[in-house]
This record gives C-alpha cells, sequence and structure tokens, in this order.
C-alpha cells in the first residue's frame, strides 16, 4: 500500500509490442492509476514522457521538465508534500543537468512581447519551452520574441545564460532556397547547420538544394515573422547555453 510509505515514485513502463508509446493512457500502469498509486502517499512523484499534455496534470501538482545536454529526456510529475504549489492549476518548472540548475514560472512575469529584430537570437532550451517558461528566459537576456507564437527571442546585446544558446545575426533575408544558395556562396559557407521553428520547409531538401561549398560555417534558422517566412544566418557564440542539442 503506498499509503505506508512517506514517498512513492513511479516510472511507468512506456514501450509496448509496436515501441516506444507516447499516449499516457497506453503507459502501463496507464496514466489515471499511475497517478492514484503515487498520490495515495504523503509525497509522490510520477516521471512521463517530455509530451506529457497539459490536461493531464492533476490539479495542485508541479511538473518538471528535465533536459540533458540540450535534449529534453523527462517530464516528472511531483505530487502532494513534493510539489511547490503555485498560483496556477499546476506548478512548472525546468532543469538542466548535468549542470542541475533549475528555472521556474514567475507568477508576476507578463507574457513576453515581440519586437524588432536585433543582433542576437536566443535559441530558449526545449525544457523551457515546454514548461511555457519563454517570459523568463527573454527576461534573462532582456530580449523580445520574434513572434509571439514561436519560441525564438532576439536582443541587442548577448547574454550568455544556460537557458539559451547565443547566436549572432549576420543577415536576415525572406526566405528563398535560391537568395539563401547565393547569401551562402557569397560567404564562402561550406558547412551548414539548419534549424527551424515555425517553418515548412523540408530541411533534408533544402540541404541538398543548398549544395554549399567553402572553407566557413554557419548556421541557418528557419522561422517565420507574422506571416513572412525568413532566414537567418547565423553564427553561435561560445558560452554556456542550450545550443548543443542537433539541428532540427
Amino acid at each position: 500500500d503506498p499509503a505506508a510509505y512517506d514517498a512513492v515514485f513511479l516510472d511507468p513502463a512506456r514501450r509496448g509490442a509496436a515501441g516506444r508509446v507516447f499516449d499516457p493512457m497506453a503507459y502501463s500502469p496507464p496514466w489515471p492509476q499511475a497517478l492514484e498509486l503515487a498520490g495515495r502517499a504523503p509525497a509522490g512523484c510520477v516521471k512521463a514522457a517530455p509530451g506529457l499534455p497539459y490536461h493531464a496534470v492533476p490539479d495542485g501538482a508541479e511538473v518538471e521538465w528535465i533536459s540533458y545536454r540540450g535534449e529534453v529526456k523527462e517530464a516528472a510529475v511531483w505530487l502532494g508534500a513534493a510539489a511547490e504549489p503555485g498560483p496556477e492549476r499546476f506548478t512548472r518548472r525546468a532543469t538542466l543537468l548535468p549542470a542541475g540548475v533549475t528555472l521556474r514560472a514567475d507568477p508576476d512575469l507578463p507574457p513576453a512581447e515581440p519586437g524588432p529584430v536585433g543582433g542576437y537570437l536566443y535559441e530558449p532550451d526545449g525544457a523551457a519551452v515546454r514548461a511555457h517558461l519563454v517570459a523568463e528566459v527573454a527576461a534573462l537576456v532582456g530580449g523580445r520574441l520574434l513572434d509571439p507564437r514561436i519560441a525564438y527571442i532576439t536582443a541587442d546585446e548577448p547574454v550568455f545564460t544556460p537557458w539559451a544558446a547565443c547566436y549572432e545575426i549576420l543577415e536576415t533575408m525572406p526566405f528563398s532556397g535560391k537568395r539563401l544558395r547565393a547569401a551562402l556562396r557569397a560567404r564562402n559557407v561550406g558547412n551548414v547547420t539548419i534549424k527551424k521553428r515555425g517553418s515548412a520547409v523540408d530541411v533534408a531538401r533544402l540541404q541538398k538544394e543548398l549544395r554549399p561549398s567553402g572553407d566557413e560555417s554557419l548556421v541557418v534558422v528557419l522561422t517565420r515573422i507574422g506571416d513572412k517566412p525568413v532566414a537567418m544566418l547565423c553564427t553561435p557564440l561560445p558560452g554556456p547555453g542550450a545550443g548543443t542539442g542537433p539541428g532540427v
């Protein structure tokens, strides 16, 4: 009986005969049963996939999204005495490993506002994005959103934080494969890393179309500002940011 213990930790199986399971109702035990078991103890924690739907989080819980070296690996749902209460239906936080730093939602912080493109681009860590902490990251770097629906932040100065990878923006242009190819050729770029958020471009196909050749390396960020698709030519800045994950 879980109630006989001070704390209970559950790690429901997330694999079935066909491979990895993403629907919490298909976990073993299913999500409601896992929550009920852990909830019997004074303190509980249930491990889940990072894509856990927000509606599956019980009232009064605290959810912690965990990123390891730039990749979001899991979510931990804390229950009872293990959860830190807050003003919302459930509390949100993100944790970076191996650094062990945690960022919590600030209930007094207004939503991040969009603004003009600055000299620097910030890519928040995926754990902060899943935890809806983009406004908190924007406040850390003194930045603004490129678009209110996309988790890219821009600012006028470089600020290094473990919560976001920082890139210097060399050029911003309306997206066009032909125009992008010409810009890379003009900069003698042969090694291209493509990242995207809010873009419908097929990255594998674009890589083949660009046919980069040269000695320089650049990061190309595909996104949109309003309803306009854009491409940004960037160079990563060294620092403790989250830019260790793969390009998308």
